[in-house]
């Protein structure tokens, strides 16, 4: 049994299962693999013409899907939505140059830091590549991988967004990868994938919750019923209001008071979160230690 066979067959995503797997395809550098540099090609297809936006906002897009599907490789239990700087520093895709409708990527050399497998046969950008394949279709009437798409956790979703975006906006892409070791894989996306699941993923969905602050109300407007309160820490809520709070608003403007707020938010399937709209149920004054001596002194 080859080496590359006993890793593949591994099981499980321990530290121990890893180190096993290290060592095995160790193995198979030193006595059975023939050496190659790993490659992307990604071609647009469906344009004769594509100017340099195009090739920007694709690439763009593989480098922050690549990203981010890097930081889940790093981190399992970690969802991203959005691409950080010190992600695409880590799962970096080179520009190794152009020809045509193609541009090729390469891959930096592995450090100690960089490297899944230590003796420099992966790095983490080809491993996020390749994971990132797997959720792209293999051609153009693969609708099963669009339906799979929307099953997928939340990081997978929103880096096949950025791909899919790219798409829309521009023309089909085919992508070719030659990994390290191992075969061939192709995938591509047409325009019209592209749009059924940009039409699919920004499909949206509401989470609604409830929250109570403390503040001072800083204004309301009346015939647009809309209030304002600012909070203790400094920041500023505004939202709707119902016809019969105003009253108990102007009364207490300008005053502490403890509000019961309805908190909206609307997320799209790919994982893009909109602001929170918030709906005043409830308003509270807050009594202080002098209105307290004027009350009592009031009562005797």
């Amino acid at each position: 049994m080859s080496f590359r066979r006993i890793a593949d067959e591994i099981p499980g995503g321990t530290w121990l299962d890893d180190l096993a797997r290290a060592s095995a395809m160790a193995a198979y550098a030193k006595f059975e693999r023939t050496c190659r540099s790993p490659l992307l090609k990604v071609s647009v297809i469906g344009s004769t013409q594509a100017d340099a936006y195009t090739f920007s906002d694709i690439g763009r897009a593989l480098q922050d899907a690549t990203a981010k599907i890097g930081h889940i490789v790093r981190n399992p239990a970690a969802e991203v939505t959005i691409v950080q700087p010190a992600d695409r520093d880590k799962a970096p895709l080179i520009q190794r140059g152009q020809a045509g409708n193609t541009i090729f990527f390469g891959f930096p050399e592995p450090c100690p830091d960089d490297a899944l497998i230590h003796d420099g046969l992966e790095t983490l950008s080809e491993r996020a590549v390749k994971e990132l394949c797997d959720f792209l279709p293999a051609n153009g009437s693969d609708d099963g991988a669009l339906d799979a798409v929307l099953l997928q956790r939340d990081t997978v979703r929103n880096a096949v967004s950025d791909i899919v975006t790219a798409v829309t906006k521009n023309a089909g892409i085919g992508l070719q990868l030659t990994p390290t070791s191992g075969e061939d894989v192709a995938r591509s996306m047409t325009a019209a994938q592209a749009r059924v699941l940009h039409g699919s993923l920004r499909e949206s969905r509401e989470e609604i919750g409830y929250e109570t602050v403390s503040g001072r109300l800083d204004g309301v407007r009346t015939r647009r019923r809309i209030f304002y309160l600012e909070r203790d820490s400094g920041s500023t809520i505004q939202g709707a209001v119902a016809p019969d709070l105003l009253d108990k608003i102007k009364e207490n403007l300008d005053r502490p008071v403890t509000a019961r707020l309805r908190v909206v938010r609307t997320t799209t399937i790919d994982g893009r979160r909109g602001r929170p709209v918030h709906e005043l149920l409830e308003i509270t004054p807050e009594v202080s230690l002098f209105d307290q001596e004027l009350e009592q002194n009031h009562t005797i």
